[in-house]
């Protein structure tokens, strides 16, 4: 199997998001409003023109997801997405125009062994991209309880944890949607009528927009892009990878030296994020943003006391 189609198209699309991701949270911080106002979220964000334009980006790191899915496993695919965090970190350091922290880069190298390590002992192999709604049945309701519960703690919650708890839930529906997209790919050869009457056209239809909504509720309420996007990050493509095993008929190598070289990567790579996140808020008081991506006069360290 030919990997280099589905490993470059990833790659693409986690650049993708890592730099839109950095903008849109940017953006969506400053929006004023009440977490259950949805609708006043969505005005504020609209009348944003930088957040409009990295929207727009996002939709394109959604095409290379696409591409990648349909010419590759997503075992593959999704651990791949974590690298995100890694162009996510670099346009942070660009956009805030800050020195290189050696510290949160070790962080990131990391992360990014530990993908590379998981990825080179697994080997993944597609499967048959086939899912009925009866299988998908069981799957649907795990999904919805866990999505629920995350909401519903968001919800009584405040500050951080509350980001936390919504970047949760977004990484559970992307990793649901990264699977119900494959599917629906699957469908592309069947013609476009086939496609559209699909159950999983359908699922993507809803999943897609609330995950891009739950991704934004997540960004509003954290002072930092980093925490939120590391969770994302690491639930993204650990939803996708069990999906992909367990009702995909994907497969990795299950020798008992690969299995605890694949434990070893996953844990390496799960450490890294929550590093991450742990050193990225000191990144930021040891470098304050005197001007924000749109012109205002404010440091981040006045924007978090001001919340």
């Amino acid at each position: 199997m030919n990997l280099t189609v589905p490993v470059l198209a990833a790659l693409a699309g986690a650049c993708v998001y890592g730099v839109t991701g950095i903008l849109q949270q940017r953006n969506a911080h400053r929006v004023e409003g009440d977490a259950t106002d949805q609708a006043g979220l969505i005005r504020g964000l609209i009348h944003r023109p930088v957040w409009v334009l990295s929207t727009i980006g996002s939709l394109v790191g959604f095409g290379l997801q696409g591409l990648a899915l349909g010419t590759g496993p997503i075992v593959l695919v999704q651990p791949m997405l974590v690298t995100g965090i890694i162009f996510s970190a670099v346009t942070g350091f660009v956009v805030r125009r800050q020195r290189v922290d050696w510290p949160f880069m070790a962080a990131l190298f990391l992360t990014a062994g530990g993908l590379a390590v998981f990825l080179v002992v697994a080997r993944p192999t597609k499967g048959n991209a086939t899912l009925t709604v009866g299988e998908a049945l069981p799957l649907a309701i795990g999904l919805l309880v866990l999505l629920v519960a995350s909401v519903a703690l968001g919800l009584r919650i405040r500050g951080l944890a509350r980001s936390l708890a919504f970047a949760l839930a977004a990484g559970l529906v992307y990793g649901a949607t990264a699977a119900v997209a494959k599917v629906t790919i699957a469908q592309f050869p069947d013609g476009f009528a086939a496609t559209v009457l699909h159950w999983s056209f359908w699922a993507l239809v809803v999943l897609g927009p609330l995950g891009f909504l739950l991704n934004q509720n997540a960004f509003r309420e954290g002072e930092l892009a980093s925490p939120a996007l590391a969770v994302i990050t690491v639930v993204d493509p650990l939803v996708g990878i069990a999906i992909g095993l367990l009702w995909l008929n994907e497969s990795i190598a299950t020798g008992a030296g690969a299995i605890a070289g694949e434990v070893l990567g996953l844990a390496a790579m799960i450490c890294g994020v929550w590093l991450v996140a742990h050193r990225a808020p000191r990144v930021v008081e040891e470098n304050p943003e005197n001007e924000d991506g749109d012109g205002d006069s404010v440091s981040r360290s006045a924007a978090a006391g001001s919340r």
